[in-house]
């Protein structure tokens, strides 16, 4: 492996250990400050909106003055900022850290797609955002699994803190990478407003990023409040849910895996489309299902499930926003990220609203349905006009 896939390795490890981190440590971190796990589940959002916002500014640096180097600066500034989450002195200055650490988050995910566009041509970029899939994937898996059991053991601050070293490797491994990357830096003089009419050119453009915010809405918006689903519905106690909802969460990563292992054969077998609208129905089905199930198991092997159905889904827009604007890569997918955390900031208070005025059943429902109807957008509005190859195959 190249030194600068091994760059972008360590970075989107990082991101995807620090974004689902917070999740199983809303409960605790509810009880240290004492706030609401409502107000507590705003540390997610606090955390997306800011990683979106910012897309629009990162992804043309990128394309203007490398995207190695502002990768560089902006994994810095999220270890710095999960340091200081990790001694936060009051809820307030947790909230201010996952804000900065959204905006630093922003630059890195997004970025590494897009250099893997640059690097590799469509169909080696296939098995490369494969691999990639797997280190993001698994850092997201291990965040929620990993910060919910050293949470439960030593309390969430160690839990941040673990986070943090993550980042600090990532910083570490960025800098040295870059000094042996023979390539020198490249700058555009190019505008933010013609790399983005590049991008706009595709008439797709607004179907895929129309469907990537739902798609964040949808499906992420449960995600806060597993913990307190599973004490309400499954059993479990404050003390025990911080560990079981890390597990749990950690379950969607699973089945992520699982569909990186499988993805040629499903596409083999079922084809573009219809893996789409397969991946969309179990993706809904596993959450009306935890509008019933009894036991935190249950949930964990239905997570799976969901995890499986949402990749199905999901990967099909990503590989379509590293092809919407190859002259304008980079802005191209951080827009593409953009719209899936606008989504993600969104879903947690939408969700928070439904589930407070109708019941924790009404709002599972209501995102069952909302998924099914948008993986039928999918199929007939983005997925059936892709360019032949465009897709994992």
């Amino acid at each position: 492996m190249s030194p600068q896939s091994l760059v972008f390795t360590a970075c989107a490890f990082a991101s995807g250990f620090a974004l689902r981190a917070v999740d199983p440590l809303i409960v605790p971190i509810a009880q240290r400050f004492d706030v609401a796990p409502a107000t507590a589940a705003l540390l997610t959002s606090a955390y997306a909106l800011p990683y979106a916002l910012a897309q629009p500014f990162l992804g043309p640096l990128g394309d203007r003055f490398g995207k190695l180097r502002c990768m560089q600066v902006c994994v810095v500034g999220l270890a710095l900022m999960l340091v200081a989450g990790a001694a936060a002195p009051n809820f307030g200055s947790l909230m201010a850290s996952r804000l900065l650490g959204g905006v630093f988050a922003g630059g890195l995910i997004p970025l590494v797609l897009a250099g893997l566009g640059d690097a590799y041509d469509l169909h080696e970029r296939q098995v490369m955002v494969g691999r990639m899939l797997v280190a993001i994937i698994s850092g997201q898996m291990l965040g929620s699994a990993a910060a919910g059991l050293v949470g439960d053991a030593a309390g969430w601050r160690a839990a941040l803190a673990l986070a943090a070293a993550i980042a600090v490797v990532a910083a570490v491994s960025a800098w040295i990478g870059a000094a042996h990357d023979a390539r020198p830096a490249t700058a555009s003089a190019t505008s933010f407003a013609a790399l983005y009419a590049r991008v706009f050119d595709n008439r797709k453009a607004f179907w895929l990023y129309g469907a990537v915010v739902a798609e964040g809405t949808l499906v992420f918006a449960p995600f806060p409040y597993i913990g307190q689903l599973l004490i309400e519905r499954a059993g479990s106690t404050p003390a025990d849910a911080p560990a079981r909802a890390g597990l749990v969460l950690a379950a969607f990563g699973i089945g992520g895996i699982v569909y990186g292992l499988l993805v040629r054969r499903l596409v083999a077998a079922l084809g573009v489309r219809r893996m789409c609208a397969l991946g969309s129905a179990v993706l809904a089905a596993g959450y009306a299902a935890f509008a019933a199930l009894p036991l935190w198991w249950l949930f964990a092997l239905a997570m799976a499930a969901c995890g499986m159905g949402y990749y199905m889904l999901h990967n099909a827009l990503q590989i379509e926003a590293t092809e919407l604007a190859p002259a304008a890569r980079g802005s191209a997918v951080a827009l593409f990220a953009c719209g899936f955390f606008v989504g993600q900031a969104l879903g947690p208070p939408l969700f928070g609203a439904l589930m407070h005025a109708a019941g924790f059943g009404a709002a599972l429902l209501a995102s069952a349905f909302g998924i099914v109807v948008l993986g039928r957008v999918v199929v007939r509005a983005v997925v059936v006009a892709a360019p032949a190859g465009a897709l994992p195959t």
